[in-house]
Order: C-alpha cells, then structure tokens, then sequence
C-alpha cells in the first residue's frame, strides 16, 4: 500500500528526529499501570481477520492503540499513543499522538506489543515491527491474537468532561477521560498551585463532573491507582458507594408496577454522549429500576441524567430529568448475573405526569381517574346528589350560577397546571370526587371531597383519600409540582374530614409536620357603614418587618405551618410568589394577592390577605375572601377591625364575600358574632410518613 510503503520510505535521519525535553520525559515516563498485567479471567485467540476489522473499527472511532516498549536493562516499560490508519492485509501503519525520540526508541528499547481496548475485553498483539520512522510505525501482524477479560464491565471512551477532584480542601482539576460504573479514569494537569505531592493516594477523593450547563455528578471515590509522567498524571478511581440517598429516608413509598409490555428508557449518556436504551423492570409516579448487563452497565449511583424518556412501545413518551440512585448486582435464576439500577424522576412535565399517574393508578384500581374528562352535567349531578352542594350553600350561589359554571369549566380542562380533579367512577357515573388547586407557591388546597355512600361503595371516600396521598407523595419531589405543603379547610363538625385530617395531627403530634389552625368565617356585606378608622390607626401595604412581627405572634399562639403554607413570608424569602398569577392567567382566570398591615402608632396589630379570585373557585369562596390575623388580640378592637374590612371591600367587586379570622379565639373574647369555624389543616410534604401510618390506623 502507498501509506505503508510512505512511513518505510520516508525514516527520518538523526538530524531531524525530536530530541526535545518533552520526548526525553516520555521516555523517562513512570507509567504504573504498564507494569505486568493484572490477573486476567480469560484468555482466547483472535484471528488476523477479525483482528483487522478491529483496527478499522478503531480507526472508524478515531481511537488510538498503546505500543509498549521495554527497556533492555532495567525492564521498565513505557508507552506511547499510535492511532491505526485504514488496514486491509497482514500490514497495519500508526501514526504517533505524541512522537517519541526515535534515536533514543531504538537504541536502549525493545518492542514489546501493542494493545487496545474492545467492549470489557483487552486484544494484545504481538506484531512485528517492519519499519518505525518519527512520524509512525508499521506493523506485520501476527495469524493470531490474545483477547483477555480483564474488566466486569465496559470501560467507555468520555468526551472530556470538566472535573474537580477534590481532597481535604485540595481542588485538582482535570478532565474525565474513562468510564465504567466500576472505574473511572481522570487526566490531571500539573499547577503549582496544586502540586501532586499534595495527593494522598491513600485517602479518600470527592469526584465532581460537569459539562457547560450542570452538574452531572459527585460521589466519594477511592483511589486505585496514579499514572502518568511528572507533569500530567491519570487517576483511576473507583466508586465507593453503590446506593445515594437523593431524599430523606421514607418507610412507606411508592407502589412499583410492573407492566406488560414493558416501557424503556432512552437517553444520550451524560459521559459519553451514546444513545443509551434499557427496559424498565417496574415503574412508579417517582421513579423505576431497570435491568442492566454486567458487562455492559452504563449506569453509576448519583449520576445525572439531564433529558431521559420513558417510552411506551414507541407510541407514548415522557421526557423527564432523572438520576442514578442505585446500582445492585444479582444472580438470575440461570446463574447469569445481571445489575438492577434504580433511577428516580427529579422533573417531567406536569401533564406528562399526570398521564403517567394515571395509567399507573389506574392499573392499581380501575374506578379511579386522575384528571380525565368529564361531562360537566354529570360533575354538577354528584354535587347536588351526594349532598355536597346543600340548601344554605346554595342559596349562598345561586344566583351567580353562570359565573360559577364558566369557572369549572376552565377548572377541569385536562392540561391544567393549576387545578387536578380525582374521580372514583363505575359504569361511567361518579360516585366520588375530590380535587386540588395550587393556590399558593408551593402549596396545594385539598377541597370539593364527597361521596355518594351506599351499601356497595361504603368506602369510596377513604380510597380517594389514599389515591391523593399516594398521588401526592409521587409528585411532590418534582420542581414543576410545587408540592412542599398540602392544606385543607374543614368544619370541626364534619365527622369524615374531621375524623381523617383532624385525627392524623392529632397523632402526628408535631404541628411542624401536620398542624391544624381555626378561624371564625362570617360574610361581609357592603352598605352597613363602619366609622372610619381613628387617626392613630393605619391601613398600610405590609412591609418586611411586618412579616417577622407575624411569625413571633404566630409561634406564641400556634407554632404550626400555616404562614409557610400560605405563602406569609418576607418577601427576601419568596421573591417568585407573584408569578402564581400568570398561571391562572394562562387558564383565563384570575388570581391576585394583596397584603395590608394595621398599625396603632407604628405598631401592627393585624395583618389583612385578600385573595382576588374567579367566584366560587372554592365551593365556599375561601379562595376569594379576607384573611384576618391578629397579632395583638388586647388592643385590637373589633369595631377597628371592621373598620378595616370596610375599607378594603373595596377592593372585591362582590357586595358580599367570606372573611376568615385567626385566631378564632378572638373572635370568642371578643364577643364578634360569626357564622361558623374552619379548621385549617397543613401538612408538611417532608413528612408523608407519618401522614401514612396515621391515616392506615384510622381506616
């Protein structure tokens, strides 16, 4: 061939060989992992015909082989970077990544062979060298070929990714050259900021690896071995932990599935940008295992997956942010090991969930819908028929039906990231239903619970209580689902609510897990006139410190969650709470938040919320009313209380619409007639273990 007989022909002489320092480095190289072989489980023979498909393979890949040479005193062997060029017989050229001094090459070293990795396997060759110039060397291959197993699984050739490993307060940065699950190989550059003498091979590394948009994993790795010359070494490294704990520690968890036909998951692997496709052995609204073989396995605990898709037979996909939480090696019933890895959903899309909550659930129970569509008139029926909908509350709204039908409308379109509706239904009719609105940031308010109970659907209300919980619990680790709290508004004189959400703070105990706070709730109605507030009183737009004087008044009388739950933070703390209303825009409905502090000579005695709303977004209108808290019951008249309402009704276009007050007490002290009380019940998402163990003990 031309380019063989090129390399032959063109041996440079002496003069012009590379005697820089660099080369005279790389002959003095302390490669350590040239030294012997480490113990190898197989060993079979390849032939010159497969061994030359390899080579194009390798040359196809642009990747390179290692030729080792061995001194001929001292028996130390070093090595040097050849990328093969196209082979076609016995004749294989490769040309040199980093050229040696080839004066130096044949004078105190022998040619030893050449070697390259293929999958988990190692080929050595034992070539001859026909002829070596400065620019490459040509080899004659031999008939036959060593192929060793060397690995349990397959090392991967990484797109160099940013590193840092990171050692008692050291950083070292480097790039991300080799990756198993098992091992991973790290280039290191000298700094004299960082010397290698600062490494203690001994010691534990943390291994950070980045691309140019995130972070794409950081575990505590050992070292295993260095090599490398004086000024740029390799680290291997191994994982020393095959399971992370991305969230706290649950004992009740999400109910795996495993269905028929079996989705899979494809993703471009963060390390070495190939497609990766694995089957999925079972599946939750949180997460799902997959199996993976030994000798192949791509996933490492605490990896990223930045973009995955779970795909249903290539019909259904559902894109998501994922990571690597496990990795577990097993033995099948053929005596084939196999590796399990769990993986956990950190986001997907809100719709998307949804879809998939809804297969999975309805696998689990097939009465039960988690936002499907419905036919408004048959919705409007179980409200009236399972006496959701009684006569004071419809009297109450009445006479704004239209406005309340356009409402639910827009409520309980499918793709709603606002609004999710949950049905129990048999033949079609429904026959239970509960739904939830993120009304604040990152809380959920649980209402519109009722059942139609008969003899044969006695506990269709408790299996809707224990889908949302079970819905909750799967979504609320996703970013997208803003689900840090759940609320709820429920009369003390309600056996069912009461017994449930009442009795599982109760037990919980821990008003900073699950707490119940109660409120007076009255109507206000325009036209009666109220004396204007005195001139030592003033009605202001509440600033920072008034928000820190409501929390000390807050932990003295209640030390639970509402102010968390409801959004009553200093602003510093939850700068993007107004985004909220652009989301009800996006529905056509209206959601505004307006906050008012009462002062007494510059001191705040009560604190107003107005929640702006659609009419009727709440069957009780506690989405579109005043919130009142008073901070100083004492010196808190009521007639300045209703003074102040009196003002800011002007701010609702309703002549009459629902007040609630905290602390109910007050209005108990104080003689100020109400209606009736709520009971608001808040629970924290960091603690669904105990809501679960306490809401089995009460079923």
């Amino acid at each position: 061939m031309d380019y063989i007989q090129k390399i032959i022909d063109n041996d440079a002489p002496e003069a012009r060989l590379n005697k820089s320092e660099t080369a005279l480095r790389i002959i003095d190289t302390d490669l350590e992992t040239l030294k012997a072989p480490a113990p190898l489980q197989t060993n079979t023979t390849v032939k010159r015909r497969v061994l030359v498909n390899k080579l194009n393979h390798l040359n196809f890949r642009e990747e390179t082989v290692s030729i080792h040479f061995q001194h001929v005193r001292d028996k130390q062997i070093i090595a040097f970077e050849g990328a093969p060029q196209p082979c076609f017989n016995k004749y294989l050229v490769c040309l040199w990544k980093n050229p040696p001094n080839i004066q130096q090459l044949n004078t105190g070293y022998q040619f030893l062979n050449f070697v390259f990795d293929d999958a988990q396997t190692i080929i050595t060759v034992e070539a001859a060298i026909k002829s070596i110039t400065a620019r490459g060397v040509c080899f004659v291959l031999p008939e036959k070929s060593s192929q060793t197993t060397a690995r349990k699984a397959k090392r991967y050739t990484c797109d160099h990714l940013d590193v840092q490993v990171i050692q008692n307060s050291i950083l070292f940065p480097g790039k991300l050259v080799g990756f198993s699950p098992l091992s991973l190989q790290i280039d290191i550059d000298y700094t004299p900021a960082t010397p290698f003498q600062c490494l203690n091979l001994k010691d534990r590394v943390n291994l950070v690896v980045r691309n140019d948009q995130e972070l794409l994993y950081s575990g505590e790795c050992a070292i295993l071995k260095v090599v490398g010359a004086s000024k740029k070494k390799s680290l291997i490294l191994t994982p020393l932990h095959d399971t992370i704990q991305r969230f706290n520690p649950r004992v009740y968890r999400s109910q795996r599935i495993q269905l028929t036909p079996s989705p899979d998951i494809q993703f471009l692997h963060p390390f070495t940008g190939k497609l990766v496709n694995l089957k999925v052995m079972d599946l939750s609204g949180s997460g799902l295992s997959v199996e993976d073989d030994e000798a192949t396995s791509v996933l490492l605990p605490g990896m990223m997956i930045p973009s995955m898709t779970l795909s249903f037979a290539n019909s259904f996909h559902y894109p998501c942010k994922a990571q690597v939480v496990y990795r577990k090696s097993f033995e099948t019933d053929n005596g084939k090991r196999t590796i399990q890895c769990g993986i956990a959903f950190l986001d997907m899309k809100p719709a998307d969930h949804i879809r998939l909550l809804s297969l999975l659930h309805q696998t689990k129970n097939q009465n039960f819908y988690i936002c499907n569509d419905i036919d408004m008139d048959d919705l409007w029926n179980f409200f009236f028929k399972s006496g959701f909908i009684y006569p004071k509350k419809y009297a109450f709204m009445h006479e704004y039906k239209k406005k309340i039908t356009a409402t639910y409308e827009k409520l309980y379109i499918r793709d709603s990231s606002i609004a999710r509706h949950f049905t129990w239904q048999k033949k079609g009719e429904i026959l239970g239903h509960m739904s939830m609105l993120r009304f604040y940031q990152n809380t959920w308010l649980i209402q519109h619970l009722a059942a139609i109970i008969s003899r044969d659907h006695l506990k269709v209300g408790i299996e809707i209580l224990n889908q949302i919980g079970a819905y909750a619990y799967d979504s609320h680790r996703l970013f997208s689902s803003h689900m840090d709290y759940l609320i709820c508004y429920f009369r003390p004189e309600n056996h069912f609510p009461n017994h449930f959400f009442g009795g599982v703070a109760k037990n919980i105990d821990n008003p900073k897990a699950c707490s119940i706070d109660r409120m007076a709730y009255f109507h206000y109605k325009s036209g009666r006139a109220y004396p204007p507030l005195p001139e030592s009183w003033q009605l202001i737009k509440s600033e920072r410190g008034d928000f820190d004087t409501l929390a000390n008044s807050y932990e003295h009388q209640s030390g639970g969650l509402m102010l968390e739950a409801l959004d009553l933070l200093p602003d510093g703390e939850l700068s993007d709470r107004h985004d909220l209303a652009s989301e009800y825009a996006k529905n056509q409905l209206k959601r505004e938040r307006r906050l008012y502090s009462l002062t007494c000579d510059q001191e705040t005695k009560a604190m107003f919320m107005l929640n702006i709303s659609d009419f009727a977004v709440n069957m009780s209108d506690l989405t579109n009313c005043i919130s009142v808290f008073v901070m100083d019951p004492e010196n808190f008249p009521p007639d300045i209380l209703m003074s102040a309402i009196s003002v800011l009704s002007e701010k609702f276009t309703e002549k009459k619409f629902p007040v609630l007050l905290f602390p109910a007490a007050y209005a108990d002290e104080h003689g100020l007639k109400y209606e009736k009380s709520y009971n608001l019940w808040s629970l924290s998402m960091q603690h669904t273990d105990d809501y679960f163990k306490n809401f089995n003990y009460l079923i």
